[in-house]
């Protein structure tokens, strides 16, 4: 998988066989041009992220080319390689918008380090602007409802905007920690700044730290390239860390650190880095709990707890119950194309009466599941499938949807169940275990039986979905 599209225009055929060489095996994508007319046709064909452009061509300069690039996002950085380079010319040049100059004979070293860093920088553009536009076109309002406890929530939250400390949210999967995490950095001074997000949940402590600190060159076996850590790449901005109750002690030693002297050091680095950022906290756990056990550190507790908020689960918000449903169902009706569509009042009462484990991703997934299903313009209760309070999974195939006890064998219905439920917990072991009333250890056995290998579950990324073969037949 490239990690970046990058433009060379160079006219000069030493400088492009240099250029070549010096990117060959790497994980970009390269086109050339040669002159300011090719460098244009191949700005609309190639959509470059990176653009190593010389200052002279045969038909024209770098301000020529610049001045025809697009002036919206996302417009390519621009790296100047020049044989001279005046202070007139970087002023005149800078105006024009490049951001960056290398005197040829190009440091390969330095050239590599400068377009691995400016590709960071694109990557988290491109990735804000992903957010933005989804928040834009679906924006999940987290004190959605008028139930007294999100209400008395959104008071509290409201409260301690003003104050730059960190907060820590408590609440089961699904209630929308992450979405409130969201909503507040987008209420504060650092809504200008980049929101950045990981959730620490299965994450190995090597894995963890490459995450959040970053890593040099040669830190470990893979480690091709340097990276930017997430820490980083939140400076002036939020991190969010969910789940961050899984987080190994001795990452949380330098979390502590990192937080309260805003410098750190990435994984074979000798120098210090500074990063300052507003830190958001979630978990599902009972951290002074944890403490007691030895699990959490009690001084990390104390630094990131100085503000505590609980998201309600939905069972403590019955009366939003059919005002979330509602917004649901017209949100992906309208994704789907699906025309108008309604829950009857007996699918709405039976809504309210579901306990909702896993609460409004739960929710959600249920009436996913029943839109897909429907036969009308309403939503009937037999829709949505629920049997004594819990969801049952269908097989969607020609005809009516028939109930998987009907037709499969005991272990079978087990197996799909479990799997439905790993889904529908993001593929999160924790709260998959917990959802489904079973320890944890037992959840490995069963799903090791399946075919799926833990260490695949533990390291995965709990927001991308299952592969298909892991869960269809």
């Amino acid at each position: 998988m490239d990690q970046g599209r990058i433009l060379i225009v160079e006219d000069d055929p030493v400088q492009s066989e240099f250029l070549t060489a010096l990117f060959e095996g790497r994980p970009y994508q390269i086109e050339y041009a040669t002159t300011v007319a090719e460098a244009c046709a191949a700005q609309d064909r190639f959509q470059p992220d990176v653009i190593l452009l010389d200052n002279q061509l045969p038909d024209g300069t770098a301000s020529d080319l610049m001045r025809s690039l697009p002036l919206d996002d996302p417009r390519p950085s621009i790296i100047i390689i020049t044989s001279h380079a005046s202070i007139e010319l970087t002023v005149s040049l800078i105006k024009e918008g490049a951001d960056q100059f290398l005197v040829k004979p190009v440091d390969p070293g330095a050239l590599l380090a400068l377009c691995e860093r400016v590709l960071d920088r694109v990557r988290v553009s491109k990735n804000q602007m992903a957010l933005s536009r989804a928040e834009a076109n679906q924006a999940f309002n987290p004190f959605y409802g008028e139930s007294r406890a999100i209400r008395n929530l959104e008071s509290r939250v409201r409260k301690m905007l003003a104050v730059d400390v960190p907060v820590l949210l408590h609440g089961e999967t699904g209630t929308g920690k992450s979405a409130l995490a969201k909503w507040i950095h987008k209420e504060t001074q650092r809504r200008d700044f980049a929101f950045v997000e990981l959730n620490c949940a299965g994450l190995s402590r090597e894995l963890l730290e490459s995450e959040l600190f970053g890593h040099e060159k040669g830190a470990f076996t893979g480690a091709a390239l340097a990276k930017v850590g997430l820490m980083e790449l939140a400076h002036r901005g939020t991190l969010f860390l969910d789940e961050i109750a899984e987080m190994d002690l001795q990452v949380q030693a330098k979390i502590l650190k990192a937080i309260e002297e805003h410098t750190f050091r990435r994984l074979g680095d000798t120098r210090d880095r500074t990063a300052a950022f507003a830190l958001i906290g979630a978990t599902h756990h009972n951290l002074e709990q944890l403490i007691g056990s030895g699990q959490f550190r009690e001084d990390l507790f104390y630094r990131i707890s100085t503000v505590q908020l609980t998201v309600p689960p939905l069972r403590e918000r019955r009366e939003d119950i059919p005002l979330l449903a509602r917004r649901f169902v017209a949100q992906i009706a309208a994704r789907w194309g699906t025309g108008p569509l309604n829950l009857s009042d007996r699918a709405e009462a039976c809504l309210c009466e579901n306990d909702w484990p896993g609460n409004i991703r739960e929710l959600r997934n249920v009436l996913e599941r029943a839109i897909l299903a429907h036969r009308g313009p309403f939503i009937e209760a037999e829709d949505l499938n629920l049997r004594a309070g819990n969801p049952v999974p269908l097989i969607l195939a020609e005809g009516p949807p028939i109930p998987l006890a009907s037709r499969l064998t005991l272990k079978e219905v087990d197996r799909r169940h479990i799997l439905q439920v790993m889904e529908e917990m993001r593929f999160q072991v924790d709260p998959a275990a917990e959802a489904l009333g079973i320890p944890r250890s037992t959840l490995y056995v069963k799903l090791k039986s399946y075919g799926v290998a833990t260490s695949r579950i533990k390291n995965r990324n709990p927001e991308s979905r299952i592969e298909t073969n892991l869960i269809r037949e």
